[in-house]
């Protein structure tokens, strides 16, 4: 099992989110997907450069991410809304 870290921006931009949207977003974060990263289930993407990382998509939301397999670790940089997560 992963362990999920944000990013200070990343922790208030979650915090912004809508009630309903922060609740779901929370539950895939800590259960699904602390325990695969990489899921295709979750609907998770690798992402192109000049980003790096993957992208969980979650409704209208994007979570932007990046894994450190060796410390077993998921950190969390950008929470947005689709039509401002890649900006």
């Amino acid at each position: 099992m992963y362990n999920v870290d944000f990013v200070p921006s990343a922790a208030r931009e979650h915090k912004k989110l809508p009630a309903d949207a922060r609740k779901v977003i929370t539950r895939v974060l800590g259960g699904a997907l602390a325990l695969d990263p990489f899921s295709r289930a979750l609907n998770t993407k690798k992402l192109e450069q000049p980003l790096s990382g993957y992208r969980l998509r979650i409704g209208d939301y994007r979570v932007l991410y990046t894994v450190d397999t060796k410390r077993k670790q998921i950190v969390v940089y950008r929470v947005r809304h689709r039509k401002d997560a890649y900006k």
